[in-house]
């Protein structure tokens, strides 16, 4: 359990760091394309994503390093869990009106592919890491 809550904050981790770069590689052109009132907008998207990421993990960090006969389920699982809670997040941000929807709906789907990617490929190198491949 120890190993499963070190990968999972590993995980986490590197989760921040990617919603980070994206916040400071994206605040100049979310200024100078929506202005200035844009920048709540866009850190509200990056946090949903990285919302639905984390939750997204847990499944992983559970599966790879408890079980390897169900990694793939985990990371079904994950995938799952991961959409649901964007979902879930977004919809009420979208629909609140408190947030310019375009950059909003931008950032969410934007912030969602990195993090989708982080977590596949930490996901794969887990699965590898831990057994080598899938039984199929």
């Amino acid at each position: 359990m120890k190993n499963a809550y070190i990968t999972y904050l590993k995980l986490v981790a590197l989760s921040v760091v990617a919603a980070l770069v994206l916040f400071a590689l994206g605040y100049y052109p979310t200024v100078r394309l929506a202005g200035e009132g844009a920048i709540p907008s866009m850190a509200v998207g990056i946090a949903i994503s990285l919302l639905a990421s984390c939750v997204g993990s847990v499944p992983v960090a559970l599966g790879t390093t408890t079980d390897a006969s169900k990694s793939p389920q985990s990371i079904l699982m994950a995938t799952m869990l991961r959409f649901l809670v964007a979902l879930a997040l977004a919809a009420p941000a979208l629909l609140s009106g408190f947030f310019i929807k375009g950059v909003l709906g931008i950032w969410i789907g934007f912030a969602y592919l990195v993090m989708l990617a982080i977590d596949t490929v930490y996901s794969v190198h887990l699965v590898d890491r831990n057994r080598g491949d899938f039984p199929c």
